[in-house]
């Protein structure tokens, strides 16, 4: 998953050499190329530099492990929800339908007691001696008109009833379902504590191999930095754009409309337009594939089915050129950046947006763009060099230009 934000400063912790390199190197008469040379030909270079990426690797990994528990926790938050919603309306129901029962049962035993008051026989003035006739011929009258009122009710109470037992099942098993997806979540949340843990121990021991990286020499600042100005213009940009052959996709926009977007969000971010551009070649195959405003792969994973939908090109610059200063600038916050968080990166509530800029996992592990790569923005180990490598055909285009 990639991954933010603003200035042109320098890094606070960028201090010195190792002190052996220092007497090695200060008054040589080297060239300054082979005095790099020695530097990264260190054996205490190297060897910060593999520790360097390995603990970034597994902080990334361990991350990653965490997002994917939180989505499960998210998707059984809204199972849950979506349960006692269920449960309430069965209730609802299940209530409804007692009501109705019992409203029922009391209109037949009425009817039953209004069939027996009817059928008992009168006072006989003449003595006549007829009470037994008359007495079954009335119940059987007013039987025969129970019966034919009653059975409308009598049916409905049955179905009534029916419903009901129905209903009380059906509210058993989404109980069920409640109180296992309620253990599944507590599974879930002792799970995302222990892995954040897992997290912030990674995230130390990386930020701890940077440091010691740092006061070696391991990360040289003048390395293609991230942060500082742009140097080339949108014309030299454009003009070697269209010697290279590419095939735009970009439907209404041009690059040349991307240009000056690229060179204005970074500028106003104090990161490198002409850099960021130069990215966005090498993940877009030259703009022939950049669905949804996305010019930098934000989203996107190696087993991801899309990346993160922007509904305009600035806004897809933004979110690439704050994720830049994220990765860069280890002091970089939000209420310094020039625009908003990007809330179709960080968050669409502003509140979370600035907290998610601002707790950036991997802020500052990659100030220079020798840096990204191995989990710094990208998987590929020669993502820098592949990035660097079109910078430098853009530079050498502006000077013959």
């Amino acid at each position: 998953m990639r991954g933010g934000r603003n200035g042109a400063r320098a890094l606070s912790g960028w201090l010195l050499v190792v002190a052996a390199l220092s007497v090695t190197l200060v008054g040589s008469s080297l060239p300054a190329g082979a005095q790099q040379g020695l530097i990264d030909a260190d054996p205490g270079v190297v060897q910060a530099r593999t520790d360097l990426q390995a603990a970034q690797s597994a902080a990334h990994a361990a991350y990653a492990q965490l997002e994917a528990t939180q989505e499960q926790h998210d998707d059984v938050v809204a199972r849950i929800d979506d349960a006692e919603a269920q449960v309430a309306a069965i209730e609802q129901r299940r209530t409804q339908l007692a009501t109705e029962r019992d409203a029922l049962e009391v209109q037949v035993k009425a009817r039953a007691v209004a069939i027996y008051v009817a059928g008992s026989p009168e006072v006989d003035p003449l003595g006549l001696n007829v009470s037994e006739a008359a007495s079954e011929n009335r119940r059987q009258h007013f039987g025969d008109i129970a019966a034919k009122r009653d059975h409308a009710t009598m049916h409905s109470l049955v179905q009534t009833r029916e419903q009901l037992a129905t209903t009380v099942e059906d509210l058993r098993a989404e109980q069920a379902d409640l109180e296992q997806q309620r253990t599944t979540l507590d599974s879930l949340l002792q799970k995302l504590a222990s892995q954040q843990a897992v997290v912030d121990q990674r995230v130390a021991e990386a930020n701890a191999a940077l440091e010691r990286a740092r006061a070696i020499g391991a990360l040289r600042l003048a390395g293609e930095p991230i942060i500082g100005p742009n140097t080339l213009t949108a014309s030299q940009i454009l003009g070697w754009f269209t010697t290279k052959g590419y095939h735009p996709n970009l439907g209404g926009t041009t690059v040349a409309d991307l240009i000056p977007i690229f060179l204005q969000e970074a500028a106003d971010e104090g990161v490198r337009g002409d850099f960021a551009f130069a990215q966005a070649v090498l993940e877009t195959g030259g703009f022939a594939s950049a669905p949804d405003n996305n010019y930098s792969g934000l989203g996107w994973c190696d087993s991801c089915a899309r990346g993160t939908k922007f509904p305009t090109p600035r806004d897809g610059i933004r979110a690439q050129v704050q994720l830049l200063l994220n990765y860069a600038d280890a002091g970089s916050r939000a209420s310094k950046l020039h625009h908003p968080p990007s809330p179709y990166w960080w968050s669409a509530d502003p509140d979370r947006a600035a907290h998610q800029f601002d707790t950036f996992f991997a802020k500052g592990w990659s100030p220079t763009w020798s840096e990204m790569g191995h989990g710094n923005w990208a998987t590929d180990p020669g993502y820098s060099a592949k990035v660097i490598g079109i910078y430098t055909q853009m530079v050498t285009y502006a000077q013959g230009y």
